[in-house]
């Protein structure tokens, strides 16, 4: 059985593991990006809001300002569910993806275990 091992290429082994890695490393960047993106946003609306809230000088104008909060919540709600829907298409695609390179890895340890006639 030692001999089999000694004889056997390991190079192989890497090429599954590094895809996995760079996949992970992708995944998180673009994540990662997503949510700085969406923080950057939700500071500017808020200093908008604050900006329009110090602006308010009667009635009508407090009446606008919450007419134009309650389309942002809107807006903000319908933003957030097409972004649930995405995030759910690509945690398929990511877990498709894994899969994938777990089944190449397994392939590449079963070809590389198989004695060579």
């Amino acid at each position: 059985m030692l001999k089999n091992i000694q004889a056997t290429d390991f190079s192989a082994f890497g090429a599954p593991v590094q895809k996995l890695i760079e996949l992970n490393t992708a995944t998180l960047t673009k994540a990662f990006a997503v949510q700085q993106a969406a923080a950057e946003k939700q500071i500017a609306q808020s200093q908008a809001s604050l900006q329009a809230a110090m602006e308010i000088k009667d009635a009508e104008g407090l009446t606008s300002f919450l007419t134009a909060q309650q389309e942002i919540a809107v807006a903000n709600l319908e933003a957030l569910q097409k972004e649930a829907q995405v995030n759910v298409e690509s945690s398929k695609a990511y877990f498709a993806e894994v899969q994938a390179i777990l089944t190449e890895g397994a392939d590449v340890v079963v070809k590389a275990a198989t004695p060579k006639s």
